[in-house]
């Protein structure tokens, strides 16, 4: 016989997967590779519900776990070009799709500082690097999204 969801867990669940399914599809550029991770991430959470109702940090620990299985399965190549969210600013739509062509590390650095909110010392931990290393990440991906959006003002005659 199936257990009964929570309704606690469902309410999570409402709230965060698609946050998280963005979140992860922004990464890795892989609607499928998302789901996945998504999914995995929310039955993780499922299996130690006990232990984490009603903790504070939870929907942080569930978009970690799933960035965590994402990042494990980034070694292939991504299939599919994903949009970044739904966006209503014209800019906002082309920095996204800039932000899609910088170097992986940079790529992830820019999503979880700029569309997650955490600082360095998160980002290190996620991401399994030093907190310098990810400042460095995230100067030189400004420094290239700056060079490159300044470039297309000129390219389109705006600026």
């Amino acid at each position: 016989m199936e257990k009964e969801t929570e309704p606690s867990f469902r309410a999570l669940y409402e709230a965060e997967a698609e946050q998280v399914f963005r979140t992860v599809l922004l990464l890795c550029r892989d609607e499928e590779l998302a789901r996945d991770a998504t999914q995995e991430a929310f039955a993780r959470a499922l299996e130690r519900w006990d232990r984490l109702q009603g903790e504070p940090w939870l929907g942080g620990w569930v978009m970690t776990a799933a960035l965590n299985v994402a990042k494990r399965s980034l070694r292939r190549p991504p299939s599919i070009e994903a949009e970044p969210s739904q966006q209503t600013s014209t800019e906002d739509v082309e920095l996204w799709q800039v932000v899609r062509e910088l170097p992986p590390k940079q790529r992830a650095a820019v999503v979880l500082r700029y569309r997650i909110g955490l600082d360095t010392v998160l980002i290190a931990e996620a991401m399994g690097l030093r907190e310098g290393t990810i400042r460095t990440h995230l100067a030189r991906a400004r420094r290239t999204l700056r060079e490159r959006l300044e470039a297309e003002e000129v390219d389109d005659g705006t600026r």
